[in-house]
């Protein structure tokens, strides 16, 4: 079936009233005095059909150019290609409630005017021009220490492939508990040929070490306190 293209197609959740908020309509809406000139907001109450503004207003900000018996008459601007139109529509008071937008303007104007009666009884000219936030004032860091840290080899692959091969039979020495990757060393170990059992015998001397064979050589990882730098 094909989607329409209604007046309301694509509203079920634009129009639907708010969670908790269904039922009977706020006495408040109805004795909220609206005057020309005031910024509202147009926000589609989905319970009353009669005076709706179509989808595209809704959750748009206008000011009042005429006030009617039921109606109240906003002015929105809506963007027509590559131009803005002034449209004019009359829609019920359930579908606008009184904007916020100009909120922070009266305060700050307010705070001006009061800020400036003080500075005029002071014999001062101040500015009241919002200025733009300025870098962060500079200070000197005391009782800080440096620290040099420097990376050592790791050798991951071997590693993990002696953890694989011997995992098991180390794990019951409880080899692997101490084997922490920032004090790993390695070593070869000089053999003519490398066996799998002498290897791992000569590099259990060392702490938590273990040997395995790769290409005829007897590598050895094991722990130390202090990794050479």
């Amino acid at each position: 079936m094909p989607a329409g293209h209604g007046v309301r197609s694509r509203t079920r959740d634009s129009f639907s009233r708010p969670f908790r908020k269904k039922g009977y309509i706020p006495l408040s809406t109805y004795l909220r005095t609206y005057k020309i000139g005031d910024h509202v907001d147009v926000k589609v109450n989905g319970a009353v059909h009669k005076g709706m503004p179509h989808k595209f207003y809704h959750g748009r900000t206008g000011r009042v150019w005429n006030v009617t018996k039921r109606a109240i008459g906003v002015e929105v601007n809506k963007q027509v290609g590559n131009r803005i139109i002034r449209k004019r529509i009359h829609v019920r008071v359930e579908h606008v409630q009184p904007s916020r937008c100009t909120e922070e303007f009266k305060l700050r104007k307010l705070k001006n005017d009061q800020l400036k009666a003080e500075a005029k009884a002071k014999g001062e000219v101040i500015s009241t021009k919002r200025q733009p936030e300025g870098p962060k004032s500079g200070f000197m860091v005391e009782g800080a220490t440096l620290e040099t840290v420097t990376p050592i080899p790791y050798d991951v692959v071997n590693d993990l492939k002696g953890a694989m091969e011997f995992g098991p039979e180390l794990a019951k020495n409880g080899a692997n508990a101490v084997r922490i990757p920032e004090h790993t060393c390695h070593k070869v170990i000089e053999t003519n040929s490398c066996e799998l059992h002498k290897c791992m015998e000569e590099c259990s001397k060392e702490p938590a070490g273990l040997g395995g064979c790769r290409d005829n050589i007897c590598y050895c990882t094991y722990y130390c306190k202090d990794p050479p730098m």
